[in-house]
């Protein structure tokens, strides 16, 4: 084999190396040589040497490190984006110390990797890693950008072609737009839903020394991603946030899983720290290139936030009621909130510059007992406790203490009934009001009676003094301010008057007719014209006529003195020769076995008649006798009328 043909195996040999080692080949590239034309037969030898011309095994990693792929951009901080309204954004600078392991290949020759991070750090040339994030709303825009440089500086283990080493570079960048929406807003759990792309490009070089025969090549592709974020809020500066993502497209298979711890160092500026772990599967058609290996390391970085409106502070308003009140009146003061964590609980304080607030809600009770006429100013503070800055708000309602004026009670009394007799009880009642609401206390004096009661009524008892006297009762209501009003009401007892008494006006017998015992004669009727022309000349009053019968009469003794005092009263108002007095003042009576007599007594108006043991008798059923009436014939003797 000529040395030429050796260096080219070589050359060969180190592009495989270098390009298994990257993170992230995709379909081959455009392969260009940059050498002198005269060496063109030697640029094309490389890819036409085939499977055959590499060794079986490549060298190990482990025996002969090389530079693998760059590790893949850091995860979307989590909690490094401000809150609040508007655009707001943050920028990291980060770093990911991941070692790989897995298989990588070329030309259908793989070898199995196990390569460290303290590897990788000796061929690091270069390296810009930067992430941005811009959020409005819930809506949320991470971009990730990765840019690294690897390179080393090989002695060739053959010399006899006249190269002595071979200078390889590897060169990638990879940038992931995503956009997504936070699905839960939550005070302990957020929840954003992410897609986007991850772009990458890759380049290598190789070049021979000391004659700077140069290889080429890069590639490039595109994955499509979907995946979620959470994040965990530790408090006002810290938070845990655990993510991930997969998706496919030039490569078979790529996806994530990424925990990470950030904390707000001061306003703008905070530290993560968390752990990746990467898997990628490319296999592109033809299996020119193989990279099947997972990458995972500690990530730490620095980040710095901006925008985002500064939250608005919490506000209070209050409002007192009423604003004007005298003292001892109550005030009431209610406080309401704005923009306060609807979520956390409040508690709230109040103080006033006169009298007393009591309360611990959202009223507060001011007592104005004492205070003098003027202005005074209550001061309510709502706090939230679960916050550390912004967490309180106060404001302050006033009201005013009016100087009291002479407005005494206004009162009427009444009296029901207002005429008693005596040992009768009047019930006297006093209607009063205030005009300045206040409370009312009643008492209650009398000219005369027995007083007692309370309240805003009483009762007067008449005595045998108050006889024909009017009895004054004197009601006076009272405020809490002495201020007071009186009215009365008047009670008249009539005097006291005699009692009427029956009197005995005379009788009539009825002797001297045997066969009609119960005929007014002419001796009877002469008393009763008499008795006549004296109830004329007493206008008021009635005249009980009591007729009796005789224990020797044989006639029915149950009915001859009733018809003795009918037939009186027929003569006396309907006999036509008769004095015509007036039926309602005649009262027939039924007496007992005193005689052949009827008795006459007047009894006066107001009078009971309790003189004689009578009843009064019906006149429906024992009819007035004319005088001329003829007597009834009748076998043992005679009989008084039917009935």
């Amino acid at each position: 084999m000529s040395s030429f043909r050796r260096a080219l195996l070589v050359a060969a040999f180190m592009l495989s190396v270098v390009t298994n080692l990257a993170a992230s080949a995709a379909e081959p590239g455009d392969l260009s040589v940059a050498t002198p034309a005269s060496d063109a037969s030697a640029t094309s030898a490389s890819p036409e040497a085939g499977p055959a011309a590499l060794p079986v095994n490549p060298a190990s990693p482990s025996s002969n490190p090389a530079p693998p792929d760059a590790p893949a951009p850091a995860p979307q901080a989590s909690g490094w984006v401000p809150e609040g309204s508007g655009w707001r954004g943050a920028v990291s600078i980060y770093g990911w110390f991941a070692g790989v392991h897995g298989t990588a290949g070329v030309n259908g020759h793989d070898a199995g990797i196990h390569v460290p991070f303290s590897d990788l750090f000796h061929y690091l040339k270069g390296i810009v890693p930067i992430a941005v994030e811009v959020d409005k709303g819930r809506f949320v825009m991470p971009i990730d950008y990765l840019w690294i440089k690897l390179s080393d500086d090989k002695a060739l283990p053959l010399t006899d072609i006249g190269q002595t080493s071979i200078n390889a570079h590897f060169t990638e960048s990879i940038l992931t737009p995503k956009v997504g929406y936070r699905i839960l807003d939550g005070e302990h759990l957020k929840i954003d839903a992410l897609a986007g792309i991850r772009y990458w490009y890759l380049s290598q070089n190789l070049t021979l020394e000391p004659v700077g025969l140069g290889f080429t090549k890069s590639a490039n592709w595109v994955d499509g991603l979907g995946g979620a974020r959470f994040i965990l809020p530790l408090g006002e500066k810290a938070a845990v946030t655990v993510a991930g993502d997969a998706g496919g497209g030039g490569a078979n298979l790529d996806y994530q899983v990424i925990g990470l711890f950030t904390y707000q160092l001061t306003k703008h500026f905070g530290l993560g720290l968390g752990w990746r772990y990467l898997d990628v599967d490319y296999r592109p058609s033809g299996h020119q290139f193989v990279w099947d290996v997972a990458q995972s390391g500690a990530l730490a970085g620095l980040y710095f936030n901006f925008g985002g409106k500064p939250p608005v502070p919490p506000t209070a308003s209050c409002l007192a009621s009423p604003t004007e009140v005298y003292a001892g009146d109550p005030v009431t003061v209610m406080i309401s909130t704005q923009y306060f964590n609807p979520k956390h609980p409040l508690t709230y304080r109040w103080n006033s510059t006169g009298g007393r607030v009591s309360g611990t809600g959202t009223t507060g009770n001011v007592d104005t007992t004492g205070l003098q006429p003027g202005s005074y100013t209550v001061t309510g503070t709502a706090t939230d406790g679960k916050e550390k800055r912004n967490n309180s708000a106060s404001c302050s309602a006033g009201f005013t203490i009016k100087a009291r004026p002479n407005y005494p009670p206004t009162a009427s009394c009444s009296a029901s009934p207002s005429s008693i007799a005596i040992n009768q009880a009047a019930t006297v009642t006093i209607t009063a009001s205030s005009p300045e609401n206040r409370p009312l206390t009643y008492s209650w004096t009398s000219t005369g009676g027995q007083l007692s009661g309370s309240g805003t009524s009483a009762t007067v008892t008449a005595t045998n003094a108050d006889a024909g006297n009017t009895i004054t009762v004197t009601g006076t209501a009272t405020d809490d301010h002495n201020l007071s009003t009186s009215c009365t009401a008047s009670i008249s007892v009539p005097p006291v008057q005699k009692v009427a008494e029956v009197e005995d006006w005379g009788e009539c017998t009825f002797e001297k007719d045997p066969k009609r015992p119960w005929r007014v004669d002419n001796d009877c009727k002469d008393v009763l014209d008499r008795l006549a022309l004296r109830i004329q000349q007493m206008p008021n009053g009635r005249v009980a006529i009591v007729g009796y019968n005789d224990q020797t009469e044989v006639v029915n003794a149950e009915t001859i003195g009733s018809q003795r005092a009918v037939n009186i009263k027929y003569y006396m108002t309907t006999d036509e020769l008769g004095p015509k007095v007036d039926p309602s003042r005649l009262e027939p009576r039924k007496g007992g076995a005193k005689g052949k007599v009827a008795h006459f007594y007047f009894v006066p108006q107001g009078a009971t008649f309790t003189q004689e043991e009578s009843v009064t008798v019906d006149e429906s059923a024992v009819q007035g006798q004319s005088r001329s009436a003829a007597p009834k014939k009748a076998k043992k003797a005679s009989t008084p009328p039917s009935q």
